[in-house]
């Protein structure tokens, strides 16, 4: 993994932002929303897919009159594959400075071979945008926390489709006759996996929900990140379902992530923004408001040195 001189130093606090895929229930335009969020006191937005149909202009005038910083925007690996200089051009447009690519598919971390490859196009989108002074980010989901499976002929098997759930259940039940009852450290899931084999020019949004929900310590995630991490996504995920295994979103603080505690070792680490969601929301007005209710008084508290939570979640 390649050293980055460009990394950040701990951040003295965090500042507020909000993704806008919480109010994506709203019809109303981008412009007005982002009115809406600096009314309630977010300091920043992260785009989602409105992003490209927004009118580019129109955006970065509401941003300069809020004083709203544009954190990133998040776009799908292959539309950013097919076309980054489009990408590019409206991330220019608008002013905003990082690329986040959200939520690549779990089949894509079944094998070390299938994660090796995704951090190989993740190292040339990385390399590519560098080029235009754009920050490439991966957001993890769920999935990259279970291990790859590695033995003769599970490439192919591993390519035959599944009813929900059932890829989740073979790799961890082979986790499970491979390692015991312990889950794997994070170094050895696909997640840790694709952090290994990606150079420093990738950095990483770590989304707190999603870590719970794999069953890990989201402040141990941003241990390994280390100074990659430039974004937190304070998101929180209560069970629904216990077989297939499922989770759904609710308001941070409502299921199993402690924010309070998540955002004390956030400040202790090289991220900038916290960014909040609900992917299940579906009162926009509410959730502006939830949000920066939680995220404002945790924002300013001072920074912790305590470390000591577990690879397991609570």
């Amino acid at each position: 993994m390649e050293d980055d001189p460009s990394h950040h130093s701990p951040a003295e606090t965090l500042k507020p932002a909000i993704q806008l895929h919480t109010l994506r229930t709203s019809s109303d335009p981008l412009s007005t929303l982002i009115r809406r969020v600096s009314e309630a006191g977010f300091e920043g937005v992260e785009f989602a897919h409105r992003f490209f149909e927004a009118d580019p202009h129109s955006l970065r005038e509401v941003l300069r009159k809020t004083g709203v910083v544009p954190v990133a925007a998040h776009v799908d690996l292959k539309r950013l594959e097919a076309n980054p200089e489009a990408v590019v051009d409206r991330c220019r447009a608008v002013g905003c400075p990082r690329v986040v690519i959200p939520h690549i598919g779990g089949g894509h971390f079944r094998t070390t071979e299938r994660v090796d490859s995704v951090a190989s196009r993740l190292n040339a989108l990385g390399d590519r945008l560098e080029t235009d002074g754009i920050e490439l980010l991966y957001h993890n989901s769920r999935e990259p926390f279970l291990p790859p499976i590695d033995f003769p002929g599970f490439e192919t098997l591993s390519r035959v489709p599944l009813p929900d759930g059932g890829w989740e259940t073979i790799t961890t039940t082979y986790s499970l006759i491979s390692r015991g009852e312990n889950k794997p450290s994070i170094t050895r899931t696909g997640f840790g996996r694709l952090l290994e084999q990606t150079t420093g020019r990738i950095n990483f949004e770590i989304d707190t929900g999603w870590v719970a929900a794999a069953g890990y310590d989201p402040i141990s995630v941003f241990d390994l990140v280390g100074d990659r991490l430039s974004l937190v996504h304070l998101t929180d995920v209560v069970m629904n379902r216990r077989f297939p295994l499922s989770f759904e979103s609710v308001p941070a603080g409502e299921g199993s992530v402690d924010p309070a505690r998540i955002v004390a070792a956030a400040r202790d680490t090289s991220a900038e923004w916290l960014i909040y969601e609900n992917d299940d929301s579906k009162d926009p007005k509410r959730a502006i408001q939830k949000g920066f209710d939680v995220l404002e008084p945790l924002a300013s508290q001072p920074s912790t040195s305590t470390r000591s939570g577990s690879e397991s979640a609570d």
